[in-house]
């Protein structure tokens, strides 16, 4: 006898006909799950937090408290794309986004200061270029020739020079000699071949080498190997003998040099290389000592800097200086404060020109941090701690002073930090009384800022002036300013996101845009790309970028824009009808089109994933695509419509799952630390969770398709198997008066069953066990439908003519 068993449900395909339909599929399918096979109603939906924003929400987002690691939520009114561009400190959460206003980059500190809504505090993403106003002013010191007292040059052929006065001179200048002629003297020979030469505190060495130019009597100048050497005397021997004597001049311009690299000792005492023969310390005090090597043009410039090693483009140059290397220059007007404008400036940073194998570069000096204030001290065992307004910048070792604090003991000259707490507080060493957390109204903290603290004396930038002596050892420079093409990124960006190697990219029109790699703040106009067709939306996957535009799609593809990145357009007119609706998947990514949900896949390029489900005609008389609001969820595509809400599974055999579901959302976050979906539904800014299987079951429905049997038969009995003994755990027993109308009770384990004969309602009842039930008698038909609507979980629908053959089925 004839029968009908159904398991395996399935979902809706509006795009066949009802009758055609897989013997599984459904004509309804609202508020199921179909993974396993069986109908499982989803969760109610559960309130778990509220914005604190009313009105139309249209982006989600959350953080977590640092300490009790409890949500945070950010919302918006408008459609915000938020990319992190890399892992940061879990402390911080620093985040950045574009669609309100211009883009922007926040942290969790920043974004929950104060009370919702959230985000509060946040910067622009992006640093202003220095004004043309702010020029640096440079005066370059005077060298004046130097003096020498006293020379000298031991084996190895370094000679020492001591000067007069203090020299000015640093390890590494070029130096140039001068003066140094001949010492003076007499010479005796006495019918031998041995000359007897006297010069006053000559400092010559037995075996040293010597050239004499005898000027008076008949002794024949050159060049003698010296012996039998007292204070005032030697001996030179000669080849022939005679008698005679004179005056003779010790040639000593060998310690005459142009453009030597100099060693310093001390402010007056420098070494440098000279070949010749050993000299013990001698006075000689009429050579010269100048500044060797070529005048050359040299100019200075600074940029913006951040605690987040952001850094603008640079100022103009000052004003050339035609100087020597080694001459000392004072910098002046540099800037002592933040640039107007929402950013997080807190220093420059100084750099000056210097000839390098590509050519003059301007290569970095220092980093100089505005002076900062105290907010709060506090002493235990000799440790002071104080905490800052903004981020200190120090590190362990680090120079530093304090003055002028509200409590006198913690201020401190040439303070050494011993322990780093956080971007704000540091510890110090400081013998003297213990002091509680105290709040104080006064006191700054000064950076160091000498060439090489500890061993230099230290330089407290902003401690009585903003002047920078540059007499900085030009040799150590070695970072050359590479921020010529950071500019900030356009203040109509959209569709932020993060790509590999920390890339961020957006789009305006019809334009790419491009961050340098790791450097989210800097993003060069060269790196703009257009495509042919507006853009709608962009996602990152496999490495690469998918633009969907307007009309067809484009696959960008590049690990650096700097060596180009590369476009090509998507043959399959597929345009995105929601840059909201594109969401990646594990297998591509799903996007609302004309057509239905078109997939963009490594592997198969662009195809509409829902064309055995719906076609054009379908698609658009159920749903609004350009209204395709979406989120991943567990490898479903969770949608929200102008008119209604859909969940999409994907399944090759069966052209997939899609079921309606009766809850719809403006805007949705997936985490994916707890694997939840969260939304906002209506404009009191409540969070919904959905999916908490510890809430009670929505009610389900589900409809078959139009079975037609062979036959014309009268079905007469039918059993629904489903999990009846299911109750819900959101009430205990207790005994209250609730509002029916308002508040959730335990729910009835039942189903309603209904039945269709030649597309008319014909009967309806409540099933609340397996056991079969009876359907009505008098009629005859092969057109049957059959409808199972409830909260538990459904298994198989049996049905037959007569309860025993109902055993068959």
């Amino acid at each position: 006898m004839a029968g009908v068993k159904i398991t395996g449900f399935l979902g809706t395909a509006p795009k066949v006909s009802p009758e055609l339909l897989p013997n599984t599929a459904a004509q309804v399918a609202r508020n199921c799950k179909l993974y396993s096979g069986d109908l499982i109603p989803y969760p109610q939906p559960v309130v778990i937090a509220n914005t604190g924003r009313t009105g139309t929400i249209k982006t989600l987002f959350v953080l977590r408290d640092p300490t009790t690691d409890a949500k945070k939520w950010l919302s918006w009114a408008t459609n915000v794309d938020i990319a992190v561009a890399s892992k940061t400190d879990r402390d911080e959460q620093r985040f950045y986004y574009s669609g309100d206003g211009a883009p922007k980059v926040s942290n969790y500190a920043l974004a929950t200061t104060g009370a919702a809504p959230y985000p509060v505090g946040y910067y622009d993403l992006g640093l202003p270029v220095p004004p043309d106003a702010t020029v640096l002013t440079t005066v370059a010191a005077t060298f004046t020739s130097k003096t020498t007292s006293t020379f000298a040059r031991d084996a190895g052929n370094t000679a020492t020079v001591v000067t007069s006065t203090a020299h000015g001179l640093r390890t590494g200048s070029l130096v140039s000699l001068s003066g140094f002629t001949f010492r003076s003297g007499t010479y005796n020979q006495a019918g031998t071949t041995t000359i007897t030469v006297t010069i006053t505190a000559h400092g010559l060495s037995n075996g040293a080498s010597v050239t004499l130019d005898f000027t008076s009597g008949a002794a024949v100048d050159g060049t003698f190997p010296i012996s039998n050497v007292a204070t005032d005397t030697f001996d030179i021997t000669v080849s022939t003998a005679a008698t005679t004597s004179g005056n003779v001049n010790l040639d000593i311009r060998s310690f005459n040099a142009t453009n030597v690299e100099c060693t310093v000792v001390n402010a007056t005492t420098f070494t440098y290389f000279s070949p010749g023969p050993q000299v013990a310390t001698t006075s000689f005090t009429t050579a010269k000592v100048d500044l060797g090597g070529l005048t050359q043009a040299r100019s200075y410039v600074f940029t913006w800097f951040t605690p987040w090693d952001e850094e603008s483009i640079a100022s103009k140059p000052s004003d050339n200086l035609y100087i020597k290397e080694g001459v000392t220059v004072t910098v002046s007007n540099i800037p002592t404060a933040k640039p107007t404008g929402n950013n997080f400036v807190r220093g420059v940073r100084l750099y000056r020109t210097l000839a390098s194998a590509s050519g003059t570069e301007y290569f970095r000096l220092a980093t100089l941090w505005f002076p900062t204030a105290l907010t709060n001290v506090q002493r235990t065992s000799s440790v002071s701690r104080v905490t800052l307004v903004f981020p200190h910048n120090l590190s362990v070792n680090d120079r530093f002073k304090i003055s002028g604090c509200t409590v006198a003991s913690f201020d401190i000259t040439g303070g050494i930090v011993t322990s780093v707490i956080d971007d704000l507080t540091f510890e110090y060493a400081q013998a003297a009384g213990d002091v509680g957390s105290t709040a104080v109204a006064a006191g700054t903290m000064y950076h160091d800022v000498s060439e090489n603290p500890p061993t230099t004396a230290a330089r407290y930038w902003g401690d009585g002036s903003y002047d920078f002596v540059d007499d900085f050892d030009s040799r150590a420079l070695f970072d050359i300013l590479g921020t010529d093409d950071y500019d900030a990124p356009p203040a109509d960006l959209q569709g932020l996101t993060a790509i590999q190697n920390n890339i961020l990219c957006g789009f305006v029109g019809n334009t790419m845009y491009f961050s340098e790699p790791g450097l989210p703040h800097a993003w060069p106009a060269k790196y703009a790309t257009p495509v042919e067709y507006n853009i709608v939306g962009i996602g990152a996957i496999s490495g690469s970028v998918l633009v969907t535009t307007e009309a067809y799609p484009y696959l960008v593809s590049g690990s650096d824009p700097a060596n180009g990145m590369s476009t090509a357009r998507i043959d399959a007119n597929f345009p995105c009808l929601n840059k909201d609706s594109m969401v990646t998947m594990g297998y591509g990514i799903i996007y609302s089109t004309h057509d239905g949900l078109a997939v963009y896949s490594p592997n198969s390029g662009v195809n509409i994933i829902t064309r055995l489900l719906y076609n054009r005609d379908t698609w658009q008389a159920a749903i609004d695509p350009t209204t395709v609001v979406a989120e991943y969820y567990g490898d479903n595509y969770f949608a929200s419509h102008s008119t209604g809400a859909f969940v999409f599974e994907q399944d090759a055999k069966v052209g997939g799952f899609f079921v309606d579901c009766d809850y719809s959302f403006s805007a949705s976050y997936y985490d994916p630390i707890d694997g939840v979906v969260y939304y906002v539904s209506g404009v009191n800014g409540d969070i919904y969770q959905w999916d908490d299987r510890d809430q009670p079951a929505t009610t389900q429905r589900w409809k078959s398709k139009v079975i037609v049997t062979k036959d014309m038969i009268n079905l007469g009995a039918a059993r629904v198997i489903a999990d009846y003994s299911a109750t819900s755990t959101v009430w205990d027993e207790e005994t209250r008066t609730w509002l029916a109308d308002t508040d959730n009770w335990d729910l009835p384990n039942e189903l309603t069953f209904r039945m269709w004969v030649d597309k008319d309602l014909l009967f309806t009842t409540t099933v609340n066990d397996t056991d079969t039930f009876r359907l009505p008698t008098g009629y005859r038909t092969d057109t049957f439908e059959f409808e199972l609507e409830g909260n538990i979980r459904v298994r198989a629908l049996h049905l037959a003519e007569t309860p025993t053959a109902l055993r068959e089925v």
